[in-house]
């Protein structure tokens, strides 16, 4: 039975998270202090006798979510996993969207293989489709956990090592100035970035004044730095800074052009690195940055008393669909194209079925159907939305595709597309998501 806390069982948590993580007792302190209140953490029980004022003798098969309301929860039996939903707002192609992102998901080892995590997922996805989300995303600690229900990467990071063996020369002029801990003026800080944000990536974490004190603390609690960075007295962007093994990792790196659109990134990245030279002589560094910095890093090789190795490119976060019809709201394409396809989905039977879907430069629309033409108009009044049926039996048939296939073709990169994820499309099918534009790039740099 999948319950959620409600602050009585705490400390059990805390144990559990603590036997499958064992993260430093400060950062597991922050978490629990600063984070945890405002989570929604569902429990995986083993039986629901201690479950007050319900009847969940009567329908040991239940989840909670598919109850359309909580059931009041204290737990007699063993918690025989966790999964915790952390809620944050995206931007995604400028649109807001509320989105929950997946942490702290456990098994305590006894437990393990035995269809725990399962349940917690698929409770998630129902309970959260419930709520309208469209999507949730969580950064795994192995793929091959998630894969099977669906979670397909979506977004990446650059990590490059630079070694100083020698004084590395300072800039002709410097452009910044640098200061330790949060913005003078929180709110202009996150109206700026979040502009330029959108400008650049298509999906983005939208930065709030609570989210940067918030992520300060999460810095502290791990014994780093954030360092707030201006350009002639204006918020230029930030960084954290913190050692980690034999480097100082130097991230969460975020630049905010000029009002001209110029920009100073190779510069930015220059002075940050002398910064943390300066302050801390640790010699060697980790930078971590989204993708779009690819062209502002530089190749391997010596440079003037530092040494520059390879970048290597990491897969970072996961996303799932949870309503495939809301997202499309956010899609678009290069060129206008219009198929039925149909989308399985083993995990959320809701969203199992045939659609119709119109792309085009301007946006999409995607539309569940059925393929019962007399079916589609009595629905279409019920619900009160447009009548399709004519329109979706005149339109050619795109074949069939799994939610995990159009979820790599949603949020990849087109470049990285394989013949595989073709697989039950028709050429109607493979013209309308080839001219779909994915939500790419990404930037969600968040840890919790």
């Amino acid at each position: 039975m999948i319950i959620r806390e409600n602050g009585r069982h705490r400390e059990e948590v805390y144990a559990m998270w603590q036997r499958n993580f064992h993260d430093p007792v400060p950062y597991a302190d922050f978490y629990f202090t600063e984070v945890y209140g405002k989570n929604e953490v569902l429990l995986n029980v083993t039986d629901t006798a201690g479950i007050k004022g319900s009847a969940a003798s009567e329908m040991p098969a239940l989840h909670a979510a598919a109850m359309g309301e909580e059931l009041p929860n204290e737990v007699s039996g063993d918690i025989r996993g966790m999964l915790h939903l952390n809620p944050y707002e995206l931007l995604v192609r400028g649109k807001c969207v509320d989105a929950n992102y997946i942490v702290g998901v456990a098994t305590d080892e006894e437990f393990r293989r035995q269809g725990v995590m399962r349940e917690l997922l698929t409770d998630t996805f129902a309970r959260l489709r419930n709520r309208g989300e469209m999507l949730t995303y969580l950064m795994p600690a192995d793929e091959n956990y998630y894969l099977p229900f669906d979670f397909r990467f979506g977004l990446s990071q650059l990590e490059q090592e630079i070694e100083c063996f020698g004084q590395a020369p300072a800039p002709e002029k410097e452009v910044f100035r640098f200061a330790a801990g949060l913005p003078e003026n929180l709110e202009a800080a996150c109206q700026a970035e979040n502009a330029a944000k959108t400008r650049r990536f298509a999906v983005t974490t939208k930065i709030t004044p609570d989210y940067l004190r918030r992520m300060e603390k999460e810095v502290k609690s791990d014994f780093g730095r954030l360092v707030t960075v201006y350009r002639d007295g204006v918020y230029a962007g930030r960084f954290v800074m913190g050692a980690e093994n034999d480097c100082m990792v130097i991230s969460q790196i975020v630049f905010v052009e000029n009002a001209d659109g110029t920009a100073d990134r190779r510069a930015f990245l220059h002075e940050a690195l002398q910064y943390c030279e300066r302050e801390y002589h640790y010699g060697r560094y980790q930078i971590v940055l989204d993708e779009t910095w690819q062209d502002e890093l530089l190749a391997p090789g010596n440079y003037h008393g530092v040494r520059v190795l390879p970048v290597r490119r990491k897969k970072i976060i996961m996303f799932r669909i949870l309503n495939l019809e809301t997202l499309g709201a956010v899609l678009c394409g290069d060129k206008e194209a219009v198929c039925r396809i149909h989308v399985k989905d083993a995990y959320l039977p809701e969203q199992e079925g045939s659609y119709l879907w119109n792309i085009g430069k301007e946006g999409s629309v995607i539309r569940k159907i059925t393929d019962d033409a007399q079916q589609q108009r009595e629905a279409s009044e019920k619900s009160g939305e447009p009548d399709t049926a004519g329109e979706s039996q005149q339109a050619p048939d795109g074949g069939s595709i799994s939610i995990a296939a159009l979820t790599s073709f949603i949020f990849g990169k087109k470049e990285d597309r394989t013949e595989e994820m073709y697989e039950g499309l028709t050429d109607a099918g493979r013209v309308l998501l080839d001219a779909l534009q994915p939500l790419s790039p990404g930037c969600i740099q968040e840890i919790v």
